[in-house]
Parts: C-alpha cells; sequence; structure tokens
C-alpha cells in the first residue's frame, strides 16, 4: 500500500468514525459497523481496511458478514443506510 492510500485511508476511518460515534447506536457495534462501512461504503479492498484499524484481513471479513446478516432488520438496515448516506454527503 503507498503511503498517500494509507494517508487516505486513515483520514477516511477518522470519518466514519465520527458519524459511527454520533450514531446512537451500541458500543459493541461500533467496531462492526466502522469496518463494514469503510469497506462498503468508501470502497477501501479489505486488506486496506485491515491495516488501518489494525487487525486481520478475516476479521474484517467475519465483521463485513455479521452485518451483511444483521442487514435482515429492517430498523438495522435503515440505520447503516442513514450512515452511508451522511458519509456520502460528506465527499
Amino acid at each position: 500500500m503507498t503511503k498517500l492510500i494509507e494517508r487516505a485511508a486513515r483520514v477516511a476511518a477518522v470519518g466514519v468514525r465520527a458519524v459511527v460515534a454520533n450514531s446512537g447506536l451500541p458500543e459493541a457495534l461500533h467496531q462492526p459497523v466502522i469496518i463494514y462501512l469503510l469497506v462498503n461504503a468508501c470502497n477501501l479492498p479489505g486488506s486496506t481496511a485491515a491495516a488501518v484499524i489494525g487487525c486481520s484481513k478475516q476479521n474484517i471479513s467475519k465483521h463485513r458478514q455479521r452485518l451483511e446478516d444483521a442487514r435482515c432488520d429492517p430498523g438495522f438496515d435503515e440505520t447503516l443506510e442513514q450512515l452511508t448516506d451522511q458519509l456520502a454527503a460528506v465527499r
């Protein structure tokens, strides 16, 4: 990963963390939602997200799958859509 891409990914992570911190979601969901949004809303590769978050690519995959499964709940799905929209408005 180049220094420029890593720096951009870290800036994206700061923004995503801020949006999630103000979302009202339970603290236990913050990290999985941050990972999900970095990969799905910010289009970061899983390996880049793993490097920025400080975890393994496998951990990224597990959190993403957990969130995809949780999207069956319409309320949670709507919350994720709202967070994605907030991030899109910042771009």
